[in-house]
């Protein structure tokens, strides 16, 4: 038995692994959440923020939504549902907030958003995208298949020397998957895609409004966005002549 090559790109193997991003409705019926848990929760992730944000201010808006992805309840973005990794989120903010250069973008300046940003944070929508860029970035290589299995047959060979053919064959795999998901893992920051925490600065500091997606804009415009954070204009009123947009 020889090697095996694969013929389908591992970005789409994992992408037909991932369980996100498909609005069906059955998805949001979750197991009751008392008024209780759910507030105390919330207090956990208002402490939480108290740590990782010195400088800026988070949203009720934001929080309440933290506070969704911390009790694993999915949340409707558009025609997708979505449930985030929360501390990852935290953690995000926290290196922002610190000033740490990060993949940070503003909306269009003719658009309803403009003069907001939006940060990547890493979901589990973007997995495959981030290895596939990671790849492209290290190996500069656009045939993604051939040279996949270019690392597939040394993977395969160098684990022929402690496992059967067949067992070598199956390992491989998995081996390059966890290598190119560690590799993707550790990429600076700011070349991390994603979807959206969305913000807005004024006077150097940051307001950290709502979570987002990218769909969900493409999909419905940046209205869709504007309707989310416009309770946040109540919050933080000292923001509201730094858009350039309708706001």
């Amino acid at each position: 038995m020889s090697f095996i090559p694969i013929t389908t790109p591992v970005s789409e193997i994992i992408n037909k692994h991932i369980v996100n991003g498909v609005f069906i409705e059955d998805h949001l019926e979750q197991s009751v959440i008392s008024p209780d848990v759910f507030q105390k929760a919330k207090e956990d992730v208002e402490q939480r923020l108290k740590v990782k944000v010195k400088f800026g201010k988070c949203s009720s808006v934001l929080v309440h939504q933290l506070t969704r992805h911390s009790l694993q309840i999915f949340e409707k973005f558009g025609n997708e549902i979505h449930h985030y990794h929360f501390p990852t989120i935290l953690d995000i903010i926290e290196l922002v907030d610190q000033g740490h250069k990060m993949n940070v973008r503003p909306f269009n300046k003719n658009g309803t958003l403009a003069g907001l940003k939006h940060i990547h944070h890493n979901s589990n929508t973007f997995i495959a995208q981030n290895m596939v860029n990671c790849w492209k970035e290290k190996y500069g290589k656009d045939d993604e298949v051939s040279f996949q299995n270019i690392l597939l047959e040394e993977i395969f060979t160098g684990l022929l020397n402690d496992f059967p053919k067949e067992i070598a064959q199956k390992k491989s795999l998995t081996v390059l998957l966890t290598k190119i998901l560690y590799e993707s893992k550790f990429r600076k920051p700011q070349k991390h895609t994603g979807e959206w925490i969305v913000f807005a600065q004024k006077d150097n500091v940051n307001y950290y409004l709502c979570l987002a997606t990218h769909n969900e804009c493409k999909d419905f415009t940046d209205q869709v966005v504007y309707e989310r954070i416009k309770p946040c204009l109540a919050e933080f009123p000292e923001i509201k002549n730094n858009f350039g947009g309708q706001i």
